[in-house]
């Protein structure tokens, strides 16, 4: 009998951490998809060596019915995009500021989808839908606030969530981006980004990060091991190393929650 295994990026990790992973057989897992988060490339490597299984990233919203686009299970599996749309789903990159318009031709925008799969609206809440929805060229579009880029040969690789851009000095700052470099580091396993208050920059970016079990590096060592990777505006104030990051219920990286977090601590 052979299985598929949908989840978060976290439940991949949680299992490659678990005692039993090595002596567990997983000859009848074939294919897996993640979705909910970028998937980091070292736990997608890990994964796919400790159980000889396909791990393909997804994306899809609640509002568009599940995935609307993955990676495909034969073929071009590109790491660190979300693949190509399914089958009857279009996607578009609209205009960062203003989405009556098409992102510039080469530059990130705004991911729109069109497709069967998207909801007609919120259950009696028309106001709701009035910004969510766009319309384009006589089609109705999903605006989905993640900010994506496409390639020349179609994959789709998802930047970050417009509402956690960082503003800095008047760059925009990607926290995924930031949190990918860190997550480089061998012994960090989880990370998250979010912008600090400043008064001379408006806002700097600030790492919180879970090492691997067995790891001590420090966060003033990570700290100097980031910021010489990164853009000058990219680079952090610390990075603040803790036993454990904030999750959601499903078990996702909780950008959200951490922020809450360090507001009331403030």
């Amino acid at each position: 009998m052979a299985c598929a295994f949908p989840g978060v990026p976290t439940m991949y990790q949680a299992l490659l951490d678990h005692p039993a992973m090595t002596a567990t057989d997983f000859t009848s897992l074939k294919v897996c998809i993640s979705g909910g988060a970028t998937l980091p490339g070292p736990v997608k490597d890990r994964f796919e060596q400790a159980t000889h299984s396909r791990l393909v990233e997804g994306y899809g919203l609640t509002e568009s019915a599940g995935v609307a686009a993955t990676n495909p299970f034969h073929g071009d599996d590109r790491t660190g995009t979300i693949g190509h749309p399914l089958p009857g789903t279009d996607l578009r990159l609209l205009d960062k500021d203003d989405p009556a318009r098409d992102a510039p031709p080469g530059e990130p925008g705004e991911l729109a989808i069109s497709g069967p799969q998207v909801m007609l609206g919120y259950w009696n809440r028309p106001e709701a839908g009035a910004d969510i929805f766009v319309e384009r060229d006589g089609e109705r579009w999903l605006r989905t606030g993640d900010i994506a880029e496409i390639d020349d040969d179609g994959y789709v690789r998802i930047v970050d969530r417009s509402k956690d851009m960082i503003a800095v000095g008047g760059f925009k700052v990607f926290p995924s981006q930031v949190e990918a470099v860190l997550l480089g580091h061998p012994d960090v396993k989880e990370a998250l980004v979010i912008g600090i208050a400043d008064a001379y920059h408006g806002e700097m970016p600030r790492a919180y990060e879970a090492l691997q079990p067995g790891a001590s590096v420090t966060g003033p060592i990570l700290a100097e091991w980031l910021n010489v990777r990164v853009g000058k505006h990219e680079r952090v104030d610390s990075v603040v190393v803790r036993d454990e990051l904030p999750k959601t219920m499903i078990g996702k990286l909780d950008r959200k929650a951490l922020r809450a977090e360090i507001a009331d601590a403030a």
